[in-house]
């Protein structure tokens, strides 16, 4: 996690500064007016003032805010003083920001440099909130309760699993006594499915895959719960075919690979360093990211500095160089790629995402061309001193996420969907982000941006825990899922339930509906390294969004992963209504 400084202004909605220039007898200051604009609740917004010297001569300045109230002093400055040339951040003092109702408030900074001074307006503009999720549960919640500002039963008390459930061999099936999710142990122990994305599920549900702790790659048949093929071709690159249960592919060097269960005939489907286009020394997907809704991936070209889209229906490739050479700004280290479900049906776009830090790389397919289009590097992190061009530049930090992935809604738009981390208020909170919006996309709907705030995972204190989000390839769900606090060495204390931990629950649309289904009943032991990793959830939704794969250890400190199967209740079961 990051950490903050106390005194750090928290920024995250849009700045408008209006054209003008305000000049004493020796000193320049822009804009004249300041509009700070915010969403009620946060994240809080802040703006800049120039202040330069009229001639060559660097000139002292002091500067001091004023809202007309002493008791309501909302106006928080960088600095108090200075030589110019420089910039003054205007911020909002955070407490009075997070606890605004929305409205319009006025105040001023006066700068002054000597006998002359200079007076700048300010509006700060506070927006409702547009409206949050709803929440649904197949029975009524179980062993949760309330907590102060967030929008369900957050802190929830793992309840004991029916007896049914407590030999937790494979094919048991347990309601979980949370939420009401039926169950079922798909596997022995210890035994996981690879990661969020791509789905371990066939495309009608038929095959699952299993990766044991040998790190072999096993396809289970999903309704007898026997293994069709030990051992299977295939690393954590693998992804099954959009229409076609039999069918798998992988990445092998340069190539990808394709697999067919019929006949376990394992072929090169296209190897890109036989082609006289490419010609790629090898190709990476980063064990990320899922097919799209009609057969297409992504993947980058480490060595060539390429990212690719391909269309396996037609086995056609669209790429692009993002070198720094050929984009002016480079790129760090890449973690994976992501390719949007669908072709948004505003814009017309297919987008295909480079993500690893400092910044997120966006590109759209050009059918005419042949090509991958650049789109744009970022957005930037309003939440950091940016310029607030939309642009990543370098020095700047900006948006990029590490588990993320696309969705499409029912229209049709294509979005992002990860977690966001704010200092005011400080709080982490799962957050939907529209592609068609480009570099605005990380700014707030109400403030006619992209990004919408779904709910509230977590506030500041004690808890704060780590998630995983997958989304289903051909229908509006996404599941996300947390992990457990991790025990400190030592501790025998009893558990203490922290918000949304260890909950795995599925978004609807964009960010219509939350269905909480179980908690995982998986926890984390002191000095475990790998084996905590593979006992978090990381829980992958089907094509459907019927079902959700996730694992859980059940409390077994050594090798007690077990893949578990969880139904989602859509589309067809009707929720009960919350306590």
């Amino acid at each position: 996690m990051r950490a903050y400084s106390p005194r750090r202004l928290a920024i995250a909605a849009a700045v408008l500064a209006l054209p003008g220039l305000l000049s004493g007898q020796g000193l320049v200051v822009a804009p004249k007016a300041l509009r700070l604009l915010q969403v009620e609740r946060g994240p809080l917004t802040w703006g800049t003032i120039s202040i330069r010297s009229a001639g060559e001569t660097p000139q002292t300045w002091t500067a001091t805010a004023s809202t007309g109230n002493p008791d309501d002093a909302w106006l928080s400055l960088g600095a108090a003083a200075g030589t110019t040339p420089a910039s003054l951040l205007v911020g909002l003092v955070n407490w009075r920001g997070e606890q605004r109702k929305p409205g319009k408030y006025q105040g001023n900074i006066v700068i002054k440099s000597g006998a002359t001074s200079a007076t700048v307006a300010v509006e700060w503009e506070v927006r409702p909130a547009g409206a949050g999720a709803t929440f649904s549960y197949l029975t009524p919640p179980n062993g949760c309760k309330k907590a102060d500002g967030y929008p369900d039963l957050p802190i929830c008390t793992p309840l004991p699993l029916p007896a049914e459930a407590a030999a937790l061999e494979p094919g048991a099936t347990y309601k979980d006594p949370n939420f009401g999710a039926k169950v079922r142990v798909m596997t022995g122990h210890p035994t996981y499915h690879t990661y969020a994305t791509p789905s371990p599920l066939s495309a009608h549900n038929k095959y699952l895959m299993t990766y044991p702790e040998d790190g072999s790659f096993n396809v289970m048949d999903v309704a007898s719960g026997r293994y069709i093929l030990p051992h299977a071709p295939g690393n954590q690159s693998f992804f099954w075919d959009i229409s076609d249960d039999e069918v798998y592919y992988y990445l092998a060097g340069a190539a990808i690979m394709k697999h067919d269960l019929r006949t376990h005939k394992n072929d090169v489907f296209i190897d890109y360093s036989k082609e006289p286009s490419f010609q790629f020394h090898q190709i990476q997907r980063g064990g990320t990211g899922d097919v799209s809704k009609d057969n297409w991936i992504s993947f980058w070209a480490p060595d060539d500095k390429e990212i690719c889209a391909v269309d396996l229906e037609h086995k056609k490739t669209y790429c692009a160089d993002y070198s720094a050479s050929q984009r002016k700004l480079p790129y760090g280290p890449i973690d994976f790629t992501l390719i949007s479900k669908g072709v948004d049906r505003l814009s017309g776009k297919r987008y295909v995402m480079l993500i690893g830090p400092p910044a997120m790389g966006v590109f759209s397919v050009d059918l005419a061309r042949g090509i991958l289009k650049p789109e744009f590097r970022g957005p930037e992190d309003v939440e950091r001193n940016v310029n607030h061009n939309g642009i990543c530049e370098p020095g700047e930090r900006c948006m990029v996420g590490s588990h993320l992935d696309t969705l499409e809604d029912s229209s049709g738009t294509q979005y992002l969907v990860m977690n966001d981390e704010t200092t005011s208020p400080c709080e982490y909170v799962l957050s939907t982000y529209q592609l068609n919006k480009g570099t605005e996309m990380n700014r707030q709907v109400e403030l006619g941006g992209g990004r919408k705030k779904v709910m509230t995972l977590w506030r500041c204190g004690p808890g704060w825990v780590d998630e995983h989000i997958g989304c289903a390839r051909s229908a509006p769900y996404c599941v996300i899922s947390t992990q457990n606090v991790p025990r400190n060495a030592n501790d025998a204390s009893p558990f203490v339930p922290t918000a949304h931990a260890g909950e795995i629950f599925v978004m609807r649309e964009n960010g219509v509906e939350i269905r909480p289904l179980a908690l995982s009943h998986s926890a984390l032991f002191p000095g475990q390294g790998d084996p905590n990793y593979w006992s978090t959830p990381r829980a992958a939704i089907s094509a459907d969004g019927s079902l959700v794969v996730a694992d859980s250890n059940f409390g077994v400190q050594t090798k007690g992963q077990r893949v578990t199967l969880i139904e989602t209740g859509y589309p067809a079961s009707k929720p009960a209504a919350a306590k």
